[in-house]
């Protein structure tokens, strides 16, 4: 028996089908939230040791929690800032490439050392996240 003919309806609805749900896939973030083999730091009990951040450098710390990723940025000494480790656009984990935290997602960069979008499809700037820091110790405010 010589199967059917697929019509060119079907053939058409087969091709959109399949076309959404590349498009659906491509749009996912990687099960690794975006870090790669880079995981962060992790911040036992909330909390990271000074000594632990290096200077002049920024460096992507687990702080735990439901947003847990931060970006903090340190200068010389305790001059920290902090921003969060999430891009603008779609909410996807951020990761550290040299000066740049890039979006695995959508393709978004932002600077490493302010936050500030470089590229999009973000157009916003990653938000400031609070930080304190107490007898040596880095904690969220």
């Amino acid at each position: 028996m010589i199967p059917p003919c697929l019509s060119r309806r079907h053939a058409l609805g087969l091709l959109s089908v399949s076309a959404a749900g590349v498009g659906t896939l491509a749009a996912c973030g990687p099960e690794d939230e975006g870090f790669g083999t880079a995981a962060p730091l992790p911040a036992e009990d909330g909390a990271i040791a000074l000594e632990d951040l290096p200077e002049n450098a920024t460096t992507l710390v687990n702080f735990g929690g439901q947003r847990p990723f931060v970006a903090i940025v340190r200068g010389t000494g305790d001059e920290l800032t902090a921003f969060s480790g999430y891009c603008t656009h779609h909410g996807c984990a951020v990761q550290l490439a040299e000066t740049e935290l890039d979006c695995p997602c959508h393709g978004s960069r932002f600077d490493a050392a302010t936050g500030d979008v470089l590229s999009g499809p973000a157009t916003e700037n990653l938000p400031d996240v609070e930080i304190v820091v107490e007898d040596g110790v880095v904690r969220r405010a």
